[in-house]
Formats: structure tokens, C-alpha cells, sequence
């Protein structure tokens, strides 16, 4: 009796500390907007662009470290590729069911976009490649995907699909069914393929591509 309670609060225990650590990883991430947010001027901007570097380097260290491998060398070849291209496909196919249910409530974008948007026209091209294409795609995998999917649900795969996903919309401020659609799909569909792949490098990849085409999209088109 007393062991079994013994590892219930062990377990318990663990899981909070997985918690408290995504939790402060969440807020390291945040770093460089919070210096962006403070000043646009150009020593604010190769500022937060090198700990938007730094916190990518730490956090795949981390990662690795914590046994969320990262890179799988069979991602290059045509079933790598296939996925990372089908879960584009699905994710992109989400968000358009999710703008088409918010035209229909005349609402014009979501609330994360709008402010990534104003926060795109403050900075330059190459800032917004690393923070926004490269960083927030690396750092928020490892802490979604990593520990609020796959360490914290080791056992109830499925369940920790579902939430983590749930997770990764609020993680977006959605304020309307179709901005829940529009991020808790791909954190679905992200979640269920680090699930099939065990390896962090496929929703990276995904994700990667969906912010860089973003950026790319506001400057040059």
C-alpha cells in the first residue's frame, strides 16, 4: 500500500516537473519578442536574433540530452519527404476549412496573425526568417511535441495527441471555432507524426515550412 503511494506521488512528481519545465522553456522561447517588443532599433534587432540562435543551439542540446532525438537519417529519402509533403497537405487543406468558417462569421484573420504581421512590418527579412521560420518552429516542437506530447504522455499516446494539440492551439490565442481549427488541426496532425516517426525532425520540418512560406509570403509577395 505504501509502495503504490509511493509511486503515485512519484509519478505525480514527474509529471509536474515535465510541466515546470515546458513552462520555462515556453518563456525562454519568448526572449526575443520580448526584446522586440521593447525596441525595434538595430542593436534590439541583431540582439534578439542572436538569442533566437542560441536558444535553438540549447534547446536541441537539450533535447537530445532529454532522448527526444531530433534527427532521423532516413528523413531525406521519399518516405521522409512523403510524409513531411502529405502532413503539409492536410495541415494546409485545416487551414483552409478554418478561414472559410471564419469569412463566414466576417472575421478577417486570426489574432496571432494579425500580430505577427505588425510585428513582420518592424523588422527586417532576415530577423523574421530566424525568429519566426527557424525558431519558433525548432523550439516549439521540442516543447509541445517533446514534453507536452511525448514525455508527459508516455503511456496514453492517443490522449497526448489530442491534448497536445489542444495545447499548441492555445498556445496561439485562438478566439473563434475557425482560429481553434486553423492551429489545433496541424497540432493534430504534427503530434500524430512525430507519434509514427519518433523523431522531432518531421514536425519540425512541417512547421518550418508552413512560417517560412508565411515570411516569404508578407515580404515578397
Amino acid at each position: 500500500m505504501l509502495e503504490t503511494f509511493s509511486q503515485r506521488l512519484e509519478w505525480i512528481c514527474r509529471k509536474i516537473w515535465i510541466l515546470l519545465q515546458a513552462f520555462l522553456l515556453l518563456l525562454l522561447e519568448l526572449i526575443p519578442t520580448f526584446i522586440l517588443q521593447k525596441s525595434t532599433s538595430s542593436v534590439a534587432q541583431w540582439t534578439a536574433g542572436l538569442f533566437s540562435i542560441a536558444i535553438m543551439v540549447f534547446m536541441c542540446w537539450l533535447a537530445e540530452r532529454k532522448g527526444l532525438a531530433i534527427w532521423d537519417r532516413k528523413f531525406l529519402n521519399w518516405k521522409g519527404l512523403g510524409l513531411v509533403a502529405l502532413t503539409l497537405l492536410f495541415t494546409s487543406l485545416s487551414t483552409a476549412l478554418g478561414h472559410t468558417i471564419m469569412d463566414l462569421q466576417g472575421i478577417e484573420d486570426t489574432g496571432n496573425q494579425i500580430g505577427i504581421e505588425k510585428l513582420l512590418q518592424t523588422i527586417p527579412f532576415w530577423l523574421a526568417f530566424v525568429r519566426i521560420a527557424c525558431q519558433a518552429a525548432i523550439t516549439e516542437e521540442i516543447i509541445v511535441r517533446g514534453y507536452l506530447f511525448k514525455k508527459l504522455f508516455e503511456k496514453h499516446k492517443m490522449l497526448g495527441i489530442v491534448v497536445s494539440g489542444l495545447i499548441f492551439a492555445f498556445l496561439h490565442g485562438p478566439t473563434d471555432l475557425g482560429s481553434w481549427i486553423i492551429y489545433a488541426s496541424p497540432g493534430f496532425l504534427m503530434a500524430y507524426l512525430y507519434y509514427k516517426t519518433d523523431y522531432l525532425i518531421y514536425p519540425i520540418a512541417v512547421h518550418f515550412i508552413n512560417n517560412a512560406w508565411s515570411v516569404v509570403a508578407f515580404y515578397y509577395f
